[in-house]
């Protein structure tokens, strides 16, 4: 079990490098947005067809969405058109490109997860249901669940807002916040999506079972696994790996693969910057008409209120999803989690040998 294996590698690093220090308090999840622009995928496409009317409306989709989408003319004649991905050139299409054309570069799923990524979720769980209402359910449940545990207990590294060395890039603002999801297999406009979420893990595809993986950064995949690996340890032990501090800052020592997404980073994050500081200049605000009206003061504070993200109203139980959370003492013990044992977690992963980090 591939998650189970990450987790023992990081109790034995744990135990072996618990005096190490890093200089990067940044969050995995963070580093990745503000630093690691995606790898482009490969469209190879007839020459004759890229020479048509067609071929020069796809290039100008791909170049004004900013797709992350190379165009490869094949000259070799009733060569089909398709999709791989970058480096290892696993297909990921295959087909006609008249009428297929705009799915290769977004679908509403795509869209969602762009959403959610420049509001400053820190991660996006995504899961491929399978048709068989039962499994999804139970599985559905149990992810919903866990997350909204995580989310009440996790913390992310203390940050220095005046250190050069770990200065943020622009973007939302930097927060713990979880959300899910869902796609369905058999969904027409998401097959190219499910996909490139499976990655190099084609067997999920050929299973009659749902499925998870998680997106963080600029659309990078972390990983795609079978319900069975996704138990509470699991879950776990990916979330607090993207919320621990960023060890090592070389993209292709990390794991994982990138989704085609149609964004321009750069202006996407600068919008993502300029609604933040507005957001804030909002509160402040609030904030300074609030001293003008002392009656208000003092009313008694309303308790905090927990909010829970990519949670359908009506979905489940929501007290029951928190069962065992212990308040203060569990936030600490859950920031001690993500800050030391992530890094360890982290440490196996400069230690690969692979260059390409699969």
């Amino acid at each position: 079990m591939q998650v189970k294996k990450m987790f023992r590698l990081s109790l034995v690093m744990l135990v072996l490098g618990g005096g190490l220090a890093l200089a990067c308090t940044v969050p995995v999840f963070r580093y990745a947005l503000d630093h690691w622009p995606p790898d482009a995928y490969r469209l190879e496409a007839p020459v004759g067809w890229l020479a048509s009317e067609a071929g020069d409306e796809l290039r100008k989709l791909i170049e004004e969405g900013r797709a992350q989408i190379e165009v490869h003319p094949v000259a070799e004649p009733g060569a089909p058109s398709r999709l791989v991905m970058p480096d290892t050139g696993q297909e990921v299409w295959r087909g006609d490109l008249d009428g297929a054309a705009s799915s290769l570069l977004s679908s509403p799923a795509r869209a969602e997860l762009l959403r959610r990524i420049l509001a400053g979720e820190s991660m996006v769980w995504i899961m491929v249901r399978s048709g068989n209402e039962s499994m999804d359910q139970k599985f559905e449940e149990h992810l919903r669940g866990r997350l909204e545990y995580l989310q009440s207990v996790a913390a992310i590294p203390e940050q220095d807002p005046t250190d050069p060395i770990n200065k943020l890039g622009p973007g939302p603002a930097l927060k713990v916040q979880f959300s899910l999801l869902t796609v369905s297999r058999d969904d027409p406009e998401e097959q190219v999506l499910i996909r490139m979420l499976a990655g190099p893990e084609v067997a999920l595809l050929e299973k009659e079972a749902p499925f998870g993986a998680v997106v963080f950064g600029r659309g990078r995949v972390l990983g795609a696994w079978p319900t069975e690996d996704l138990a509470d340890e699991g879950i776990d032990e990916v979330s607090l790996f993207l919320l621990g501090a960023c060890s090592c800052r070389v993209k292709f020592q990390n794991p994982g693969w990138d989704l085609a997404l149609a964004v321009n980073w750069d202006e996407a994050l600068l919008g993502a910057q300029m609604e933040a500081d507005r957001e804030n200049e909002e509160r402040v605000e609030a904030g300074e008409e609030s001293e003008l009206a002392p009656q208000e003061a003092e009313e008694p504070a309303p308790a905090p209120e927990l909010v829970r993200f990519g949670v359908e109203e009506g979905s489940r139980d929501n007290d029951a999803a928190l069962s065992g959370a212990s308040g203060t003492p569990g936030r600490m013990i859950g920031s001690l989690v993500a800050v030391v044992g992530v890094i360890a977690l982290l440490c196996v992963f400069i230690g690969r040998a692979d260059p390409k980090g699969s």
